[in-house]
């Protein structure tokens, strides 16, 4: 069924759900709603027992279970949207997106967010985390602290610390079963049974799996696979013991940027719809790669972002007394990621398909070929053999391009483990704790540049040669092998694998010092060990069999005569650091409904294992990246009365010593430069009820984030915006309540943006409209059908962060990753 058909016929159906929709509200479910959720008990920012989110002293955002299947994530990135100071691109598809929290620039990944399970780090150093976090049915809740006490709490998380809580089971037999389907073509099912098993033990299993064509068309399956959860609960008569499994294998793609026009006010080219399109397609999806002893690879591009992940975990809450408990936490995980994408490169390679037939290598290759009758170049499909006679007419576009592949390997086994006693009476509450992880990798992420490959500028695009002719068209030589323009780019070969182990010592201390007001102040000391080895690329070697005795070409063909190898020669490094984080805070309880809290911190992000091998360009110099530290402060109120509520932090965050990237040259080559990163802003939510059936949320960010410490050639940068990040976030949500149900809308803008540290390319601001049905068909049975970007909004969530010095403004077409267009998404839920 074509998309547009079959998302005509889900909007047709929301509209007469909508239509026939009983209107009336529900007086005691609404009743029963908390503005803000304030009264809630946090586990996540505190060492305490009991700290409900008024008398915190962090910035804190939950998120309940319903909450939670209301926002119908495409992925970990795209929930976080509802955090407020979280600046979010989840263009990128399901997996492999950047989340920067307070005015950090985009395009980060997850660092400075500590993610965590239950309580636990995910992954130690937090890069990529999406790929191995992922929700479904068994999710309970999430609690995200912004700044706060999180890089005291868990490991690299200075700025944030978001915390994923899984169900348990429960003393009765209960389940859920959820169908999903979206209009590009994706199918999933979520769910779980919980069940005592005898009077001991409880039991609860669940998970999900799904398939999707990909929310940008790519001819194949893009998305496959799942997880499934198994946590076993005994009752103590001291405390409780969770055991706990899961496993998760799963395959993603990967967006990246597309062709655009006009910067100013971003829309798509010819061939190539913005909304919906991608260069990904089958024309591309098996590429070959030619080893130096003449034979080839061929990667599947199917098979995307492979990622495999397997725990086994463990947790036990024992209470010795009234005023003295335990916790004991441990999780020994198993990572594996394929990573397998397509990636373009400057805006200078979108150029115009007869300028690139007249560029000097391409006349080059006639001039060696016209002994034997060569007399112009032409373009050759490589999947058909078909001579393109008139290449300004290609797609309606007349254009080409140059993408390149990107493959590293990630394989590990991590043990993280976590122990603390904590004594309380009525004024004090004081936690002692170790924090220990462990990670030993067979395969560390090494960018792996394999070839360059030309393509036409289409959505689903088609390889490209460019032969040189004579004059009755018949093939004389090649430029290209299979579209590519030669296999020895640099860096293909690389490998790298080592060891991490981190300690940590935790100490807060919680002071009730008066009926209202509340201290709390608290340092971690990690000592971290890195040891890595990583070899590098022996560059453009002779090919076997491609040259005769006498040195000529074999076959005509320039493209397979040299490629990369496996060099022979490894580096090692080793690191040893500690560092120190500390942080005091407050929260004054003006009364039942009003408080103010505050807090200064200084924390800090640990050099990443893997940061040796990616820098093995470098040779004998290649090394860790260095301690990021972070300092902050903040101060805020938070507000709960019948009909309004509210929580505002106006804070000031420093980012020191972080590496600014900038791409020098066409060949990869980079300029970095050492500054910091200085925000302040206000951060704000929101809940208004005007009445019992309506409630109306509001949150977001405005903020001031700056760069500074630039010298030499990128001086004139020092003041600028930071990259990527906006001044100014705001989410609107107006619920309507009714008997079987509620309808939403969600208001999201973004402010302007620049795509470069030189504040030249501005990505323009932008406003997005969700909107929603949740309807009640019978006590056990609900009904959920959402419409994301309704209104087909373009937006640009990065320019191309791939541009030669960044000078990226000024061109007719240019690279840029558009947000996704509208989907339509609708399950059901059955609980029994």
């Amino acid at each position: 069924m074509n998309k547009t058909l079959s998302r005509t016929k889900v909007s047709i159906a929301l509209a007469a759900l909508i239509t026939t929709s009983n209107t009336a509200y529900a007086e005691q479910k609404q009743a029963e709603k908390e503005l803000l959720d304030l009264e809630r008990i946090v586990v996540t920012g505190a060492t305490g027992r009991g700290v409900t989110k008024l008398e915190s002293s962090v910035s804190i955002t939950t998120l309940n279970e319903d909450q939670l299947a209301r926002e119908m994530p495409l992925g970990t990135a795209d929930l976080l949207e509802v955090i407020p100071g979280f600046w979010v691109e989840d263009s990128g598809g399901e997996t492999n997106n950047n989340v920067a929290p307070r005015g950090l620039r985009g395009g980060e990944g997850f660092r400075y967010i500590g993610v965590q399970e239950d309580g636990l780090p995910v992954v130690y150093d937090g890069i990529w985390v999406d790929f191995y976090q992922r929700q479904d049915i068994t999710t309970q809740s999430m609690e995200a602290v912004r700044g706060g006490t999180s890089g005291l709490l868990t490991t690299n998380g200075p700025a944030a610390l978001v915390n994923f809580i899984t169900k348990k089971p429960d003393d009765i037999k209960e389940g859920a079963i959820k169908l999903s389907a979206a209009d590009y073509g994706m199918y999933r099912m979520d769910g779980y049974y919980s069940t005592p098993l005898n009077d001991d033990w409880k039991m609860l299993v669940g998970g999900f799996y799904r398939q999707s064509d990909g929310v940008r068309d790519t001819q194949f399956t893009a998305d496959k696979g799942g997880q499934l959860r198994v946590n076993l609960v005994r009752d103590l008569s001291q405390g409780q013991l969770t055991l706990s499994a899961k496993h998760l294998d799963d395959h993603t793609t990967f967006f990246v940027p597309i062709p655009l026009q006009d910067q100013k006010d971003p829309k798509g080219i010819p061939g190539l719809d913005p909304q919906t399109g991608t260069m990904i397609g089958k024309g591309q999806q098996h590429l070959k790669y030619l080893k130096q002893d003449g034979s080839y690879l061929t990667r599947d591009l199917k098979d995307g972002q492979h990622t495999k992940y397997s725990h086994l975990g463990a947790n036990l809450e024992w209470d010795f007394n009234d005023n003295l408990f335990l916790t004991a936490a441990a999780r020994y995980s198993q990572f594996e990621n394929d990573m397998y994408i397509l990636l373009n490169f400057d805006n200078s390679t979108l150029v115009e398909a007869e300028q690139r037939l007249l560029a000097a290598d391409a006349q080059q290759m006639v001039d060696m070929f016209a002994d034997q009758g060569a007399v112009a170049a032409m373009y050759q499909y490589v999947d058909t053999g078909e001579l393109i006679a008139d290449p300004s007419q290609l797609n309606g576009n007349g254009l080409v391009t140059t993408s390149y592949p990107l493959y590293s390997r990630y394989e590990a086994d991590q043990f993280v483990s976590k122990l603390s006693l904590t004594y309380e009476n009525e004024q004090h509450s004081l936690t002692v704790g170790w924090l220990y992880a462990h990670v030993d990798a067979d395969d560390l992420p090494v960018d792996k540049w394999e070839s360059f490959f030309l393509t036409e500028v289409a959505e689903n695009v088609r390889l490209l040669d460019v032969v040189a002719v004579n004059e009755q068209q018949q093939v004389i030589g090649q430029l290209t092998d299979g579209g590519s323009t030669g296999y020895a780019p640099g860096w293909g070969q690389a490998t790298a694998y080592g060891k991490s182990s981190s300690h940590s010592i935790i100490v807060n201390e919680e002071f009730q010092a008066t009926d209202k007001l509340r201290l709390d102040a608290g340092f971690r000391i990690e000592w971290l060990s890195l040891d890595s080895t990583a070899s590098g690329t022996a560059f453009a070697q002779p090919v076997a069999g491609a040259f005769d005795e006498f040195g000529n070409d074999v076959d005509n063909n320039l493209a397979n005569n040299y490629a990369d190898m496996p060099s022979s020669q490894y580096f090692k490094k080793s690191k040893d650091e500690t560092e120190t984080a500390w942080t005091i805070g407050f929260n004054y309880k003006i009364n039942d409904n009003f408080s103010v809290f505050g807090r200064y911190a200084d924390a800090f992000e640990m050099p990443r294992l893997m940061s040796h091998g990616q820098t093995i360009h470098a040779g004998e110099n290649a090394s860790f990246n260095d301690t990021i530290n972070l300092t902050f402060n903040e101060v805020g109120m938070r507000y709960s009365g019948q009909s309004f509520g509210t929580s505002l932090t106006l804070f000031n965050t420093k980012f020191k010593d972080l590496t600014e990237r900038n791409f020098t040259g066409a060949d990869g080559s980079l300029s970095n430069q050492t500054i910091d990163t200085v925000t302040q802003g206000l951060e704000f939510e929101a809940s208004w009820r005007p009445m019992d059936s309506v409630d109306v949320e509001v949150a977001g960010v405005i903020q001031n984030p700056e760069m500074e410490g630039f010298d030499g050639n990128f001086s004139a940068w020092e003041g600028n915006q930071v990259k990527r990040t906006p001044k100014v976030q705001l989410r609107v949500t107006p619920t309507y309540y009714f008997d079987q149900g509620n309808l939403y809308l969600t208001v999201h803008h973004i402010g302007d943006r620049f795509s470069d540290g030189q504040n030249q390319f501005e990505l323009p601001a932008y406003t997005t409209i969700d909107a929603g049905v949740n309807y009640q068909l019978s006590n056990n049975i609900n009904l959920h059908v959402k419409g994301t970007n309704i209104t087909d909004e373009i937006g640009l969530t990065e320019g191309n962060p791939r541009a030669i010095n960044d000078q990226q403004a000024g061109y007719q077409y240019y690279y840029a990753r558009p947000i996704l267009g509208r989907t339509i998404n609708a399950s059901v839920t059955v609980n029994f």
